[in-house]
């Protein structure tokens, strides 16, 4: 077959020998591109964790998994004592209340913005739900720190206090007094303070919350319309109907709320400002803590002997391994639900 020579004719590409090549070219280049960006990306990433693990040696070595069982973080030379427990119970009880309390408002803001706002008002609502996610969290914290932290002290915590306090259920400890611990009254142990996990966790809520809404809202807005139209020609209600966009979508939904969770965990500035800055432990919402990125902005420039710079690059560390596993059983719970929907 030879190329056609009627000059009417549009030039075919697939005869045109010299410009195929170039394609050839442009294709190899971007798979090139493509690969050396995902090497790229691998490469970065066995760089940060060969790093941390030399910075932490020392302290794996002198410390070793006694890490992990001890609260003590005491970094005087000759009498130091390291442990993570404290920081790792503080960002787990600051991420375990933003997700409780953000993720159903998140779904339920998506649900408005999708399903119930009219046109006119659901650009706006997105629009200034996206507008929290760029604010930068310094300025979380410091409104944080000067409005909704003595708003909780003067206003919010009282009533949680007063509430609480006599509420007595289910015993869950003993002090050396003898006197008995109960729950949820040990929930407000130690009355209102205004900077601690709660102040910590409501922080946290407002900072994951656009992500979590913004993921879920476009997720929604990918719910089929054949699908709803013949649930509502069965009969269904509008909730009914809701209920099942949030099933077929519940594997992004999922996705949004782990995205949401990295955040929190990773968070550092605005919740070293609210939570207290304490290394304690303590089922009270009202005590301050620690989180394991708040430790490390708050004494990296201090470390000024080995073991305690090994100490906090032994911290970093269990950061990143604690996001690393997260991701992975996201993963794997995300793949859980795509073969549950295929197969359904």
């Amino acid at each position: 077959m030879t190329a056609s020579t009627d000059p009417t004719l549009p030039p075919n590409p697939f005869m045109d020998v010299q410009q195929n090549a170039f394609r050839r070219g442009v294709d190899k280049a971007t798979k090139a591109a493509a690969l050396g960006g995902v090497l790229l990306t691998i490469t970065i990433l066995i760089i940060v964790f060969v790093v941390l693990i030399h910075g932490s040696w020392m302290a794996l070595r002198q410390i070793g998994w006694h890490f992990f069982t001890t609260q003590a973080w005491n970094p005087v030379p000759g009498r130091d004592q390291y442990g993570v427990l404290s920081f790792l119970y503080g960002t787990g009880i600051t991420t375990f209340l933003a997700l409780l309390i953000g993720v159903p408002l998140s779904i339920g803001t998506a649900i408005f913005i999708t399903r119930i706002a009219p046109r006119w008002l659901a650009g706006p609502v997105s629009f200034l739900v996206e507008l929290l996610a760029a604010i930068p969290s310094i300025a979380y914290g410091l409104w944080g720190c000067f409005v909704m932290s003595p708003w909780l002290q003067n206003y919010l915590e009282p009533v949680l206090y007063d509430t609480l306090k006599h509420i007595k259920i289910i015993p869950v400890g003993k002090y050396p007094s003898g006197r008995i611990e109960f729950f949820p009254a040990n929930l407000v142990h130690g009355g209102p303070s205004g900077s601690d996990f709660l102040a910590g966790g409501l922080i946290l809520t407002i900072m994951i919350l656009p992500i979590i809404t913004a993921i879920t809202r476009d997720v929604l807005q990918q719910f089929p319309q054949e699908i709803e139209h013949g649930a509502y020609g069965l009969g269904a209600t509008w909730w009914q109907t809701t209920r099942l966009a949030l099933a077929y979508c519940r594997a992004g939904i999922f996705g949004a709320v782990m995205l949401g969770m990295a955040r929190a965990i990773g968070e550092t500035m605005a919740v070293i400002m609210v939570i207290g800055n304490t290394d304690h432990i303590s089922a009270s919402l009202f005590a301050g803590g620690q989180t394991m990125s708040g430790v490390l902005a708050n004494e990296f420039m201090e470390a000024d002997h080995p073991i305690y710079l090994s100490a906090m690059f032994y911290v970093a560390l269990v950061l990143m391994l604690s996001s690393l596993v997260t991701n992975v059983i996201a993963r794997a719970l995300l793949s859980r639900i795509d073969r549950e929907r295929q197969t359904a």
